[in-house]
């Protein structure tokens, strides 16, 4: 089986349902298995430790927590913990989240994203590798050595990116990146040249960096008649300032349309922002329909350059998805 994860949805219940999963996708074959932390759902580093004793081979991933919820030196030891408990199969990703997550929603500072972001990833693995950091990460002084290593001697760590600030960044600090869900195919070879552009900067080998990608799977028959409900997602993803255009134009749309439905939604008319979601650009933000056309999808991300794709179901899906794409 070539390179593949998978990436759990929120909602699990309860242990037995969350190690069925771990095993299930362990028993096809899936290189890693995913968690997210989606704030007030389940929380990630809990999941990821119940599934390092559900499982034996599988990769285990975090996609993704970030600096500000989580101090380097706290983060560090849970991935150093989770690697040993897992005889060293850990991937750490990081991301800088967003201000209305972090300030609005959960009343803590929110600065200098970007920046905290890089001396985050070099402070733990200073931290991972048994260095002593006294330095100031973010707007925090840390003076911390930690007393565990991990079992691997490079824990991996990937930077969750997608615009071109983010995506060069990855290509300085990070082991790998991981790309956003719902980026269409035309976006993966804009992105791995920035990648590459930062990487080439920082003296490092653009080709040493894995590129994995979160693809958000509506499998079946009748996929296609979701794309109404669908569209308020779309709707959602296209107002953010610094997606929109991207997303659009890497899609081969035009990118004026963000501003648009930006323009619509803020006064109210939702509905005139739906309208300007067609089910061509549906179909190019998620792998919608049968089996057949979603592994044709997934060839052509993997021929753009991802080299880990991750695919990303409904919960209820997961074990229909799990089983219908191994091998």
């Amino acid at each position: 089986m070539e390179r593949t994860g998978l990436v759990l949805h929120h909602g699990i219940t309860g242990g037995a349902q969350l190690a069925r999963y771990g095993r299930l996708a362990e028993a096809c074959g899936y290189e890693s298995l995913w968690v997210t932390e989606r704030y007030f759902h389940e929380e990630t580093f809990s999941l990821l430790g119940y599934l390092a004793a559900s499982t034996e081979r599988l990769r285990l991933g975090v996609g993704v927590v970030n600096p500000y919820t989580r101090s380097p030196a706290l983060t560090a030891m849970g991935a150093a913990t989770l690697d040993r408990l897992s005889g060293g199969r850990m991937m750490l990703g990081l991301g800088r989240s967003e201000h209305d997550v972090i300030a609005d929603r959960l009343g803590l500072p929110y600065r200098r994203p970007r920046r905290t972001l890089a001396e985050t990833v070099h402070a733990i693995r200073r931290l991972l590798g048994g260095e002593r950091i006294d330095a100031t990460v973010g707007n925090a002084a840390l003076k911390a050595t930690l007393a565990l290593r991990p079992a691997q001697s490079a824990l991996p760590i990937y930077v969750a990116a997608i615009g071109r600030r983010a995506l060069r960044l990855a290509g300085q600090v990070a082991d790998g990146v991981l790309l956003n869900a719902y980026v269409p195919v035309g976006y993966i070879g804009w992105a791995i040249g920035e990648i590459r552009e930062g990487a080439r900067g920082a003296g490092r080998d653009p080709a040493a960096i894995d590129v994995a990608c979160m693809m958000v799977v509506r499998e079946g028959p009748d996929a296609t008649a979701l794309r109404p409900s669908l569209r308020e997602r779309v709707v959602r993803l296209l107002r953010e300032a610094h997606t929109g255009e991207i997303l659009l134009e890497t899609a081969g749309f035009d990118p004026a349309v963000a501003a648009t439905l930006r323009a619509s939604t803020a006064a109210g008319w939702t509905g005139e922002a739906e309208r300007l979601v067609s089910d061509d650009l549906i179909d190019a933000l998620y792998l919608l329909g049968p089996a057949t056309r979603i592994r044709d999808r997934v060839d052509a991300y993997r021929a753009a350059g991802v080299t880990l794709p991750l695919l990303l179901p409904r919960l209820a899906d997961f074990e229909q998805v799990a089983r219908r794409f191994a091998g």
